[in-house]
């Protein structure tokens, strides 16, 4: 959901509701920021992080903007697959649906309306009994039937799946830090990647035991990898039961940006149900959301897309308090009593920040106890402009300093895609690459705005002319003057 100046959000989120939204003004409309920390661990939705060898499982995030291909498009979904698949429903008992598999060209399959629907009616019900979770595996000796390959009862379903995706986690050392140069990406990639392979080693034991059941060819770490990507970006995240699940049929589901509609579990029908977000006719592809709130840098590891129209794709920046300075208690009294920490993470979307940045920021620079009063965090309020202007050429210096990360600037990552020659892999890490570098040219262009009238501009006749005009290249040169010690934005930013 997006905060709208003037509006109310209402997502819950760890520091209580979202509260209405104040506006920068840039060369192109408005960058809002939003006085939530948008730190996307709201309602519904999942997304899997690895930290070192454990594996946990996070809320994660919904409401992008756009459309994307379902894990069942490609080669993987072929008529035959298809028909199968229909033929292995119908044997299993499935109940008819209300939803029919239909391919929808470049867009791959998915499910079109059967019938017309009205906003809340139920389009899927799925019996419990046809869906796979990881508990249903360990336990059930039928459910765990999908391991035995072509004799599973599972195997038509199975031949759905895609054989790959793009997820990075597949990609070798070498390209991840090529195609992943300067992205944040980067770094979570190589920590699940490293989470994987301790995963794998800790399973070799049991290969080895039996070599002639897990044949190395099948049962290989590259094979693991991809077999886990293929999972990861199938699974679906029921919010009623808090687990994962392989759904039938419903999985088929493509994605869309601004659906509100997601699967869940209900106990009173015993089945995994979804209803509608909106009317749909007879015939209209039916849309779901594979996460709200969700970066592009997780969608590309968890499923392998990106969605260059994501309206909730942001870029975290750390920021903490200065070691040493005098006021360093009283300084994490309020924090503590806003719920915050140092060092703190905040979101950087392409229109907006979170006003809690800037009163984090703010404060952090702040050397007059009389002027605490003043830090309200769902407030923008100014303390003083000397303060302000050292906040805003903080922030501008450490995006600067993020997107010289990257090689290249917008324009060259646009080129780059113009380029039919470029592999997949290529092309959806110039996508991450050109959302991320347009955020960070974004929030530098709002903060020069705001920068604008603090300083003033001065004109050759010793007046001031109107400071929100050709502000781009007198700030293009301030920002090359440092403003403070190496040491202190170490400790401001945390790096």
């Amino acid at each position: 959901m997006e905060c709208v100046v003037g509006n109310t959000c209402s997502i819950p989120t760890n520091w209580g509701l979202l509260r209405p939204c104040s506006g920068f003004p840039t060369k192109n409309g408005v960058l809002k920021v939003c006085s939530s920390s948008c730190n996307g661990r709201g309602v519904n939705g999942a997304r899997l992080k690895m930290l070192g060898s454990r594996t946990v499982w996070n809320e994660g995030r919904r409401g992008l903007r756009g459309v994307a291909r379902c894990s069942m498009s490609g080669n993987s979904m072929q008529s035959m697959a298809l028909h199968q698949l229909s033929e292995w429903l119908s044997k299993q008992g499935f109940p008819t649906q209300d939803v029919i598999l239909t391919g929808f060209g470049e867009e791959g399959v998915g499910l079109a309306a059967g019938r017309d629907f009205k906003e809340g009616e139920v389009a899927l019900k799925i019996p419990e009994n046809y869906t796979v979770t990881g508990v249903d595996v360990v336990n059930h000796p039928v459910v765990a039937a999908p391991a035995a390959g072509e004799k599973s009862v599972w195997y038509p379903y199975l031949q759905t799946f895609p054989s790959t995706t793009l997820s990075p986690i597949l990609w070798t050392a070498e390209e991840q830090q090529k195609l992943l140069k300067g992205s944040p990406a980067l770094e979570e990639v190589q920590q699940r990647s490293a989470a994987l392979e301790g995963e794998y080693e800790d399973l070799q034991s049991y290969f080895t035991k039996d070599p002639q059941a897990f044949p190395q060819e099948y049962f290989s770490l590259e094979a693991f990898k991809s077999a886990f990507s293929v999972i990861l970006s199938r699974a679906v995240y029921l919010p009623s039961a808090d687990l994962f699940a392989l759904v039938p049929y419903a999985d088929a589901l493509n994605h869309r940006a601004d659906s509100q509609a997601y699967l869940d579990y209900s106990m009173e029908d015993q089945a995994v149900v979804f209803p509608v977000d909106r009317n749909y006719k007879e015939g209209e592809q039916v849309f779901t959301s594979y996460g709200r709130e969700r970066s592009n840098a997780d969608l590309l590891i968890t499923y392998g897309f990106v969605d260059e129209n994501n309206a909730m794709d942001y870029l975290d920046l750390e920021v903490g308090l200065v070691d040493g300075d005098r006021l360093l208690v009283l300084k994490q009294q309020i924090l503590q009593q806003a719920m915050l920490d140092s060092p703190q993470t905040f979101p950087l979307y392409l229109d907006r920040f979170p006003t809690q940045l800037l009163t984090y920021m703010r404060l952090s620079r702040l050397q007059d106890p009389a002027l605490f009063p003043k830090i309200v965090f769902d407030k923008d309020i100014m303390l003083d402009q000397a303060n302000e202007y050292e906040c805003l050429q903080l922030l501008m210096g450490e995006c600067r300093t993020k997107l010289g990360n990257y090689e290249g600037g917008v324009d060259d990552e646009i080129r780059l895609l113009k380029n039919k020659k470029i592999s997949q892999r290529e092309r959806v890490a110039a996508q991450l690459r050109l959302c991320e570098k347009k955020i960070l040219t974004s929030t530098m262009t709002a903060l020069r705005n705001r920068l604008a009238p603090i300083r003033g501009i001065p004109t050759k006749s010793g007046g001031l002319k109107d400071p929100n005009a050709d502000i781009n290249e007198m700030f293009d040169m301030v920002e090359q003057v440092a403003s403070a010690p190496k040491k202190f934005f170490d400790n401001m930013f945390k790096k």
